[in-house]
């Protein structure tokens, strides 16, 4: 869901009715009050300047408060449906299962309740800009609709492909077309650093190669993890490509090449960064609503006793979700690694204790 001008549509009265509404009343409010008021904007086109006129909706961007003004703004929005909602400042996700007609109409009854609830506080939505994206093998034949004016009706367009919070999300879930957008980005910045040094010492190349590179490669990756060893080749061949930056080290293998600069294959990192996530989970950092992880009931397993229960499925996309992939590495740690008292402590463990596997150097997808 797209909203027209977000920050810059917020009435500022309504919004000054809906924090006193939530109990911020008094000096506070008054504080609010001068924030919002006595703004002025002007447009100067080649030197010439506009009257002032008064702001009297949007909260300023590039400011701490605005985005939280905003979300005080949009923060019953959800209270108006009956389907699922997720909302991250002004990007808004409405998602149901749709494999049946109630499913369907139950989805399109909300977005007409989303609209009028946008007609009434004056945040209108764009509609061009909304789309539909449907997961899944069985997808729906379902069409969805938007009033564009006061009688148009626009039906959404159906897209394979949408961006979320960084992640280029697919309707098959497989994930290709984020692995070509991160790594073609990650091997931009290395083809920079490649021309902004003429000599690169190993421990300066480390430096940047973990600041600027890496990340670009790794966000988000516990979402995202390809199972096609494809894909997973293309991410690692730009640490690759990386590591022939240093002259010293060029003719070396690449396994060798890692070991000296003692940078782990990028295959392993994500495996320990959904370790370190679990740990997370298991140990009450993460509040969630329905249990992503399973704990195995029985008493009779050998090893450790926060072992996780490993269910069926039909599908690979499903066996590649964080709940199904991680089963058979976690359960085969050690007690003393998965009962570390703190998440420092766990990575340290975890690190000493799979210092010597093979794949800490040698990714098993270019095998």
């Amino acid at each position: 869901m797209d909203y027209q001008k977000a920050f810059d549509s917020v009435p500022h009265r309504r919004l000054l009715a809906k924090i006193s509404a939530l109990g911020i009343r008094g000096k506070v409010l008054e504080w609010m009050r001068d924030f919002l008021s006595g703004r002025k904007q002007t447009v100067v086109v080649n030197g010439n300047r506009s009257e002032e006129a008064d702001v009297c909706s949007g909260v300023p961007q590039c400011s701490v408060l605005g985005p939280i003004l905003f979300v005080m703004y949009i923060n019953d929005l959800p209270q108006q449906v009956k389907t699922n909602v997720r909302m991250f400042a002004d990007d808004t996700k409405l998602f149901a299962r749709t494999d049946t007609r109630e499913g369907t109409v139950c989805l399109q009854e909300d977005l007409d309740r989303l609209q009028d609830w946008s007609d009434k506080w004056l945040l209108k939505f764009h509609p061009e800009k909304c789309s539909v994206i449907k997961l899944g093998v069985q997808k729906s034949e379902g069409k969805y609709f938007m009033r564009k004016g006061q009688e148009q009706q626009l039906e959404l367009r159906e897209s394979g492909v949408e961006r979320d919070l960084g992640v280029m999300m697919d309707s098959g879930l497989v994930f290709k077309e984020h692995v070509a957008y991160c790594t073609a980005k990650a091997n931009k910045v290395v083809g920079i650093i490649r021309r902004s040094f003429d000599h690169l010492t190993e421990h300066t190349f480390v430096q940047l190669y973990k600041s600027l590179v890496r990340p670009l490669l790794e966000y988000g990756h516990c979402v995202w993890q390809p199972y096609h060893k494809t894909l997973c080749s293309d991410i690692e061949d730009v640490q690759r490509r990386a590591t022939k930056l240093l002259g010293s080290l060029r003719d070396k293998p690449y396994p060798e090449r890692l070991r000296l600069l003692k940078l782990p294959c990028l295959e392993h990192r994500r495996l320990r960064g959904d370790m370190i996530e679990v740990y997370k989970y298991l140990h009450g950092y993460y509040s969630v609503q329905h249990p992503t992880f399973i704990k195995a009931t029985t008493t009779r397993l050998r090893g450790h006793s926060m072992k996780l229960y490993k269910s069926k499925y039909r599908l690979n996309v499903r066996g590649n979700f964080i709940s199904h992939r991680i089963v058979d590495s976690w359960n085969g740690l050690p007690d003393s690694v998965v009962s570390a008292t703190s998440v420092n402590s766990f990575k340290n463990l975890l690190d000493h204790h799979w210092r010597d596997l093979p794949s800490l150097y040698k990714p098993e997808c270019q095998n």
